[in-house]
């Protein structure tokens, strides 16, 4: 079960609908040609009763987000553990759930180079002169998303019922 508008859940759930999960979405957010492509192949659970029903049967449950926004959610941890306490639970959030910088701040663009892609670059580094560069698109989101994904993945092979994954 994917909650949320995230490109970065977007992208692990896209990548367990291609190894054949079923996929359900909760307001998955889309207008986008990325979020329209990475949104393909689920199904969204349109009103309260779909809810419902896609957490109570969900074995994986991925929302994106930080942490002031789910405590003002129905989808806070406390929320999700009462409507299923065996799923396993994968939030993926720019700087943690926890911590000093849990709730600061984050674009693509600062969390690219905050996490420390921006070092693995080729290409101009000693001309100060010139702007840095990167590559295109939502960098952190895709490799958020692969990092969500191989974790629940991980985490389901290996039996982990009720597991909270912070990515």
């Amino acid at each position: 079960l994917q909650i949320g508008r995230g490109s970065a859940a977007a992208v692990c759930g896209r990548l367990l609908v291609d190894v054949s999960a079923p996929e359900t979405c909760i307001d998955p957010g889309a207008g986008t040609m990325l979020l329209d492509y990475l949104n393909h192949g689920k199904a969204v659970a349109e009103d309260a009763a779909e809810r419902r029903k896609g957490l109570a049967e969900a074995h994986l449950i991925v929302r994106e987000g930080q942490p002031k926004d789910w405590m003002t959610s129905p989808y806070d941890t406390a929320g999700l553990r009462r409507a299923n306490a065996s799923a396993i639970l994968v939030t993926i959030s720019p700087y943690g759930e926890t911590g000093p910088q849990a709730n600061a701040p984050a674009t693509d663009l600062t969390l690219f180079f905050a996490s420390g892609i921006s070092r693995l670059l080729t290409g101009q580094v000693d001309d100060l002169a010139e702007a840095p560069i990167r590559p295109v698109g939502e960098q952190s989101a895709f490799i958020g998303g692969l990092a969500a994904a191989c974790a629940g993945m991980h985490a389901s092979l290996g039996n982990q019922p009720g597991a909270s994954i912070d990515v």
